[in-house]
């Protein structure tokens, strides 16, 4: 479990994030909405340790990850980015064994863990093409793969779909459901209303660095009044 407690950021005397507190479960798909600017990404971004200057606390299974190095946050937390941040010179078996021979793993045994990752994303065919070969789902495979390939606690996902087309993005939801059911927590921060309704288990809704408003898969989003909202005037507007 993550729980997040009073996580504020100030940059440049603009507050980012203000007094934000929620939960991540395993074997739950907790999604975060709100406009582009909400302070959405910057909770995962502090999450991962790319943002560090920030108050209040951030535990993963009780213990507090400011007190992990950056090797020991990678082990828990796999962070999946907008725009997948591979490395183009690198195959794309190469891409998922890099961070398990950095972490010791021999190179023949981290390759073979990188396969069978692939594998299981059906993304085995492709482990000797390059990044610049790929689709935009196949890219996104790859980097799920490799996030997986350390078998952190924690995958997050920052705009999963914003390069996917809708046959990509159902194979998506069926990855991250699968992925689901193995305990595994999972983090999305998404503006993709129509993926979003499919997959989450809980919502929060952030508007102007605060969470605003928290909703449960087993509640009716009429009963979530500010949620209802976004998520039926960014259908409309097809945001």
């Amino acid at each position: 479990m993550i729980n997040i407690k009073n996580l504020s950021l100030t940059i440049n005397n603009k507050t980012i994030l203000n007094s934000i507190s929620c939960n991540l479960l395993p074997g739950k798909i907790t999604t975060f909405i709100g406009k582009s600017g909400a302070g959405k990404t910057t909770i995962f971004k502090s999450l991962v340790g790319l943002l560090k200057n920030f108050d209040g606390s951030i535990l993963i299974d009780n213990q507090e990850l400011s007190n992990f190095n950056a090797k020991q946050r990678s082990e828990k937390i796999g962070y999946v980015f907008q725009d997948f941040n591979l490395f183009p010179h690198l195959s794309i078996l190469q891409n998922c064994s890099t961070p398990l021979k950095i972490h010791g793993m021999s190179h023949d045994k981290a390759d073979q863990k990188a396969l069978k990752v692939l594998q299981s994303l059906d993304m085995q065919d492709f482990a000797n093409t390059y990044p610049q070969q790929l689709s935009g789902g196949q890219k996104q495979r790859t980097a799920i793969a490799r996030a997986l390939c350390l078998q952190p606690k924690v995958l997050l996902l920052d705009e999963p779909t914003a390069s996917l087309d809708p046959f990509n993005t159902q194979i998506l939801i069926n990855i991250l459901k699968q992925l689901a059911t193995s305990n595994l927590i999972i983090g999305i921060s998404s503006q993709d209303m129509n993926f979003v309704s499919k997959i989450f288990d809980e919502i929060y809704l952030v508007q102007d660095g605060k969470i605003v408003e928290f909703c449960d898969k087993k509640d009716k989003l009429n009963t979530c009044p500010l949620i209802s909202k976004f998520i039926q005037s960014a259908k409309n507007n097809n945001v």
